[in-house]
């Protein structure tokens, strides 16, 4: 990252950022590590990363459970109720696994050709507490990978993403306008893809899009690259940024705000319709979704030589035009100490 200009906002350096160090992690770390460790505050604030996430993927459903269960705690906490302490006192009791693994075993004995009763009674049957007949349908998973073939996997993983990198900062140069084809899509060089606007960060998302030459602000260009970038694409010069904003992003800000009222009206709009009623919109999220096929994983062989100490070391060569001119850009020492 050091190779870049502080002040990069190129549109396929910053998805790529976005992806690494706020999608994945976010996803990730939010039930293996946040949830089982009780870390409610962390939760909390994680769990509304995810439902923008949710917002930019207009995925109808998933955008209207997080803020349900926000919308919960916060009126709790308000009314100084005792539910909201138990809840961040004891969040790694409320476990929804044994209702997930019930319903997914439902639909797994079940078509969608079982009436209500049928359904019902296979329901019973595989909540018997005598389990000696359902584990005989039962399908067992063993986790493919050992110590080696994880290792193999992160050499990979990192020279993969060495090479892109380096492939992104030899097209910075002739990338610095996010071009949007005639078909929705944006063109990503490196990657020689088109992608729709879900897969872009959420400054895109927004009535304001990253303006890739200049502060978001002020609209004045940056200058000795000094300034901010940050996660959602948007960029400000450190006085428009901390000052004038008050470390806020504005044109984002607007744009969760508006998706917030939204949702909320077509929740409640889903509410006052009664039981078992679904709005267009659901019944399209559930055509969208539905998807149990497995993938089988792919494990590596570890027969391969890889050395992720000589592509490291190589960081150091990599030379752009736009960025020969300061030294700044060079390659962080630290990244060496890495190298086997």
């Amino acid at each position: 990252m050091s190779k870049f200009p502080n002040t990069c906002k190129d549109l396929e350096y910053r998805l790529i950022i976005d992806l690494l160090d706020n999608l994945i992690p976010a996803t990730l770390d939010i039930y293996a590590i946040l949830f089982r460790s009780g870390s409610f505050n962390q939760y909390l604030e994680t769990l509304f990363r995810i439902w923008t996430f949710a917002l930019r993927w207009r995925r109808k459903n998933y955008n209207k459970a997080p803020l349900a269960f926000l919308s919960d705690y916060y009126y709790w906490k308000d009314n100084g109720h005792i539910f909201s302490e138990v809840m961040e006192s004891y969040l790694a009791n409320f476990n929804d696994y044994y209702v997930e693994n019930i319903h997914s075993q439902i639909r797994n004995n079940t078509t969608s050709l079982h009436s209500p009763e049928a359904i019902i009674n296979q329901a019973y049957l595989l909540d018997l507490h005598d389990q000696k007949f359902i584990n005989e349908f039962k399908k067992y998973h063993h986790y493919p990978y050992n110590e080696p073939m994880l290792e193999e996997l992160t050499t990979k993983t990192s020279l993969f993403l060495l090479k892109y990198f380096h492939s992104i900062y030899n097209n910075v140069k002739h990338n610095n306008i996010a071009k949007k084809s005639k078909n929705n899509s944006y063109k990503l060089p490196a990657l020689n893809v088109h992608v729709d606007l879900r897969s872009l960060p959420a400054g895109y998302h927004t009535s304001f899009p990253p303006n890739l030459e200049s502060c978001d602000h002020c609209k004045r260009p940056f200058e000795n690259d000094e300034g901010i970038i940050l996660i959602c694409g948007h960029g400000y010069h450190a006085n428009c940024h901390n000052n004038k904003l008050r470390n806020i992003c504005r044109h984002c800000e607007e744009f969760y705000k508006k998706g917030v009222f939204k949702n909320v009206s077509s929740f409640v709009k889903r509410l006052e319709g009664g039981p078992d009623i679904l709005t267009e919109d659901d019944v399209e999220e559930e055509i969208e979704e539905e998807d149990d096929g497995e993938d089988e994983a792919n494990v590596p062989n570890t027969s391969s030589n890889l050395n992720l100490g000589d592509a490291l070391e190589s960081v150091k060569e990599w030379m752009h035009p736009s960025i020969l001119c300061t030294a700044r850009y060079f390659f962080s020492p630290f990244l060496l100490k890495l190298s086997p």
